[in-house]
């Protein structure tokens, strides 16, 4: 569900009924969303460390190359678990991540082969797919929950894919029922530059647990593309999720709908990556450290409250200075953690227990008002600015109009952008009326029932 416009002429006066009631959800949605930090994803790879990110997140999608566990060029013989072809132990480098709280998600990356590098290309899918359901699957070591059919296998036409993923998706089930299968990233339409059309699929969608899709916030066209703030009306960053979530409504109301990908390169003080010998805080392809966090944790709003299931931020840290776009979109960069990482740990730490419940307001000319509701009787109203630089915007809360005249604000805050704790925002009580100020970093209004609730 797409947030609706309120015109700018109402304010911020917000009404929420039936607090009890369920949210309205679509044909593919549970009645109750997932608790946000079960929404909160990050991009990984092999150095990804999971105690040093885990306040950030609680699930890690792995870049798993195919290659590293297979030769396709070869006959086909199982990998070697709990080896790769090189020696490193996936037991227990998942095992890591696991014990540090991560649920983990394996892209199974193809693009690392040329579609004739396959000798046989279904026999070697299928049985590769099968040894890793198998070892890392539920049944197995229980590492890992989801496989994906790819990441983004531009190299491929679509019968090329379809012929590999069919088999990979077939092992992977036949290895272990228990493990999720999802897409690579996918398109409603023809298959594009990043995206695979899901007529790849239509023939073996029942094998199909999860739709991924990838979105960037950027405007214009390439080379000259800009980054923006993901409620920007000019982006299409938005409208891809939607598109996704409204084809699965109509098709497959079953499938879960996942953005595996979705970042912002950021530049930071210095050691900025070159692109064609042009600091990346100079080109407009990047945005600053704090948009950064204040459009990473914005993001993860947007998408409780259109009904994505998980959402995965691209990347968990800084690539280095030789490499050019998507290289500066890490939560930590130079060993440093930036605003970003505490924007997400302080999301997850104060929102992390509350599920999307309901739209109050998504103004893009004013406010935007989202309600999160706990499992016990607690309720948080998430406001934010939707805009480039985080201007500030008067907000009002009618509380009785609300239909929170017997619940009283406990605490207001503000997403903490370094290590200390949450900031607490000024919000005054008037008559019935709380009065805030909504900024570019969301900021949290916690209320608890009054007496006798």
């Amino acid at each position: 569900m797409r947030p609706e416009r309120v015109p700018p002429s109402v304010l911020c006066a917000v009404a929420l009924a039936c607090l009890a009631s369920p949210v309205c959800v679509g044909a593919g949605q549970s009645a109750q969303r997932p608790r946000l930090k079960d929404l909160m994803g990050i991009c990984g790879h092999y150095h990804f460390d999971g105690p040093t990110y885990a306040p950030a997140a609680a699930l890690v999608r792995n870049y798993h190359s195919i290659n590293w566990d297979l030769d396709v060029a070869q006959p086909y013989t199982d990998p070697p678990y709990p080896f790769a072809l090189n020696r490193v132990n996936w037991q227990k480098l998942y095992g890591g991540w696991q014990e540090a709280g991560f649920e983990i998600n394996a892209s199974l990356m193809m693009g690392q082969f040329k579609p004739d590098d396959w000798t046989t290309p279904e026999q070697s899918a299928y049985g590769y797919g099968k040894a890793f359901a198998r070892f890392f699957g539920p049944s197995g070591k229980a590492l890992v929950g989801t496989a994906e059919l790819g990441n983004e296998p531009t190299d491929y036409s679509d019968e090329q894919y379809g012929r590999i993923a069919r088999a990979l998706a077939r092992g992977l089930k036949e290895g272990d029922p228990g493990i999720r299968v999802a897409t690579a990233a996918f398109t409603p339409g023809p298959t594009a530059p990043y995206a695979r059309s899901i007529a790849c699929y239509e023939d073996w969608l029942d094998a199909i647990d999860v739709l991924t899709v990838h979105t960037y916030g950027m405007t214009g066209k390439w080379p000259n593309r800009v980054r923006t703030y993901p409620e920007d009306p000019e982006c299409e960053y938005l409208d891809v999720v939607q598109g996704a979530l409204a084809w699965r409504d109509e098709n497959a109301p079953d499938k879960e709908v996942w953005v595996t990908e979705f970042g912002w390169d950021a530049h930071r003080a210095e050691g900025a990556p070159l692109e064609g010998g042009t600091p990346i805080h100079e080109r407009p392809s990047a945005v600053g450290r704090v948009q950064q966090a204040q459009y990473l944790a914005r993001s993860y709003l947007l998408f409780a409250g259109m009904g994505v299931d998980r959402a995965y931020m691209y990347f968990y840290q800084d690539d280095g200075p030789d490499k050019g776009l998507h290289n500066a979109s890490g939560l930590i960069s130079k060993g440093v953690k930036q605003p970003a990482f505490h924007a997400l740990a302080s999301l997850k730490a104060n929102l992390g227990d509350y599920r999307f419940w309901r739209v109050l307001m998504a103004d893009p000319q004013g406010v935007y008002a989202y309600l999160f509701a706990a499992d016990d009787a607690g309720v948080c109203v998430v406001l934010w600015s939707p805009t480039r630089n985080g201007e500030e915007r008067a907000c009002v809360l009618d509380l009785g109009a609300a239909g929170l005249g017997d619940f009283a604000l406990t605490r207001a805050v503000e997403l903490a952008l370094d290590e200390g704790p949450a900031p607490t925002v000024a919000a005054a009580m008037d008559g019935g009326r709380l009065k805030v100020q909504a900024a570019g970093t969301p900021r949290l209004l916690f209320f608890e029932p009054s007496g006798g609730q």
